[in-house]
């Protein structure tokens, strides 16, 4: 449990580290589209961790462009804590090949590639790395 938990009991740094966990062994399994969908939920719940760690308050969606414009908004006011933890690749999340993730994948039938997934899953990664491993380091969850 982190320090970020939610009174409804949402905790999105944690969740974010189970669904990395979880698609590096699909994706080692060789299962690209599951480690590409929770890819996508490792950046969600990382964005959401940032505004929650600024605000107290979780974001909803699940737009990539929308959440990083609105993590951006906050992370980008002077003396902001998320200030550090808003770097190259989670700024960029939304222009990179994940960024055409949605929730809605999962009742599509198979179509991604497993390089595709390795792709999506590097950079759910950078962006995990970046935010919560980093809070995690700095003693912030």
């Amino acid at each position: 449990m982190s320090r970020l938990i939610l009174p409804n009991g949402d905790d999105h740094p944690e969740a974010a580290h189970k669904h990395l966990l979880d698609a590096a062994v699909l994706l080692a399994q060789h299962r690209p589209d599951g480690t590409a969908y929770l890819s996508g939920y490792v950046v969600e719940c990382a964005l959401k961790s940032l505004q929650v760690l600024e605000t107290g308050q979780a974001l909803r969606g699940h737009d990539f462009r929308s959440l990083v414009n609105q993590v951006s908004a906050v992370a980008m006011v002077t003396g902001a804590k998320t200030a550090r933890y808003f770097g190259a690749a989670t700024r960029g999340v939304a222009g990179s090949a994940i960024g055409s993730w949605a929730p809605e994948m999962r009742y599509r039938p198979p179509t991604m590639t497993l390089g595709d997934a390795q792709s999506w899953y590097a950079c759910a990664r950078g962006v995990f790395e970046e935010t919560v491993h980093q809070m995690r380091l700095d003693g912030v969850l």
